[in-house]
């Protein structure tokens, strides 16, 4: 069981929680309680790999079999890969999060995972002027034109919008030998220098409304298909800062359709999916910030 204040909140609510001056205290109090409810599930799959060369801690290449993302690949390579279906408000598998894929393996798994589900949306959060040691490998090329061949799968740069100093659009065209192709708008967050130093409120949900913007208007719309597919999120561990970016979007899906948002039960659940995430409480408030800036101005 969560806290006394781990409740769903209308707005007003949300915006009083928030401006109370024991907020900090509360919300530390509901992370705590967080940390404490058990996590089911096996790792069968992930401990017969015994896939960490590439995880910092054991941590990051453990997975739950119930959500873990098997892949079909057609040669009979592996198909492990260290990636999770998270479920979002009101659909299943609404996203899929992973660690930044670092070595060639892991970039050919990448993107067939990426033909196999059609995703249209990738969402980078770690970035090469942070992170220099993961882009050794990069998993797409920087400039327009230019491609990279994995396998059967070409990715090719098409074009890169550069609207905002601190994040941007590219967009990028996965051709398969057999000479189909798939469209995919890739996002990349540039403002989110240090673990340690959380960006600006404002500035993140700027992202998460472009993300939401374009997903939903470019790319093949979601009435001419009548479903989605999953989106992918991916950051240094897949652990932070992907399950961040979900917790958020799903608080305010929740909220838009049905004026209450529960933050501790969204993420209650995103653990159950994502063995391990968001333990870090700095994260989980700065979830409650977004959301209290995203009540305060778009509602």
């Amino acid at each position: 069981m969560g806290c006394g204040n781990s409740k769903a909140l209308t707005r007003k609510g949300l915006i009083k929680f928030i401006e109370n001056k024991n907020a900090a205290k509360l919300i530390n109090q509901e992370h705590k309680d967080l940390m404490n409810e058990k996590e089911e599930g096996t790792f069968g799959a992930s401990i017969a790999t015994g896939y960490f060369g590439d995880c910092q801690n054991e941590n990051e290449g453990l997975y739950f079999d119930h959500s873990r993302v098997v892949l079909q690949i057609e040669n009979g390579s592996h198909t492990y890969i260290n990636a999770s279906y998270i479920d979002g408000f009101d659909y299943q598998d609404a996203y899929i999060t992973m660690k930044t894929p670092l070595s060639r393996m892991a970039i050919f798994k990448f993107w067939w995972m990426v033909w196999e589900h059609q995703s249209e949306s990738i969402v980078m959060l770690n970035t090469p002027k942070t992170d220099q040691n993961i882009y050794r490998i990069p998993y797409w090329h920087p400039e327009e034109g230019s491609s990279l061949q994995c396998g059967k799968l070409k990715i090719t740069t098409s074009k890169f919008h550069l609207d905002h100093q601190n994040f941007e659009l590219t967009k990028l065209i996965v051709t398969h030998e057999g000479g189909s192709s798939l469209y995919v708008n890739h996002y990349s967050y540039y403002n989110w220098q240090k673990d340690h130093i959380l960006p600006r409120t404002s500035d993140f949900l700027d992202f998460m409304r472009m993300v939401s913007l374009y997903r939903y208007t470019t790319v093949t719309p979601v009435t001419c298909k009548g479903y989605k597919n999953p989106m992918i999120v991916h950051c240094s561990d897949g652990l932070e800062r992907s399950m961040v970016f979900c917790a958020i979007d799903i608080s305010i899906s929740q909220i838009r359709k049905t004026g209450k948002l529960n933050l501790y039960s969204n993420v209650l659940k995103l653990r159950r999916d994502r063995y391990d995430c968001l333990k870090k409480v700095n994260y989980y408030l700065y979830c409650y910030l977004v959301l209290y800036f995203y009540v305060s101005f778009y509602m």
